[in-house]
């Protein structure tokens, strides 16, 4: 559930607003199935797999998140595709507006030339970050859910001194802000 939408627009406007993009960026991944490419769908409770599978239906594979905060839950879904010999991995937030094929295309492309690839959120932080191998760090000691996201894990990069691209830059759905004119 998004929490802090939820705050703005009420649970369920939020839970059907968090379906619909949820659900639109599924659409998005399932035209890469096949071939080259596996989607993994990593859920949270795990107990909601059976919901999972009929909502999100024709996945690769479907696995519960593992780990306590997203560090640790984006940690152990690139350490499971790489021991699953991955050549490349990117993880994609599921709420977010504008997604597009040609951006996921984008990020594999620049994988073959970059050791990093994320697409910044308007808010700070990331909708896609991917690799081609392991690097724990880009996901330790990230401060996760503010507006300094993005600088942190660039902020590690550079100190490992690995090779990054930036995508376009795309807006989140976290929370609706409105205007004086608007009240």
């Amino acid at each position: 559930m998004k929490t802090r939408l939820a705050k703005s627009i009420g649970d369920e406007a939020a839970a059907n607003a968090y379906r619909g993009l949820a659900e639109s960026g599924f659409r998005t991944l399932q035209e890469f199935a096949g071939n080259e490419f596996k989607i993994t769908v990593m859920f949270d409770p795990p107990d909601k797999e059976k919901e999972i599978r009929e909502w999100l239906v024709a996945a690769s594979d479907y696995q519960p998140q593992e780990g306590h905060g997203l560090g640790e839950r984006l940690t152990h879904a690139f350490q499971r595709a790489f021991e699953e010999e991955a050549c490349a991995v990117i993880a994609l937030g599921s709420d977010t507006l504008g997604l597009k094929k040609e951006v996921i295309e984008k990020a594999f492309e620049s994988l073959q030339y970059y050791d990093v690839v994320i697409g910044p959120a308007k808010d700070g932080g990331y909708y896609l970050i991917g690799s081609k191998e392991m690097n724990e760090i880009l996901f330790e000691n990230i401060p996760w859910s503010t507006h300094e996201v993005l600088k942190a894990t660039l902020g590690w990069i550079r100190e490992e001194g690995l090779s990054h691209c930036l995508l376009p830059e795309l807006e989140d759905l976290d929370e609706i802000k409105l205007s004086n004119k608007e009240r």
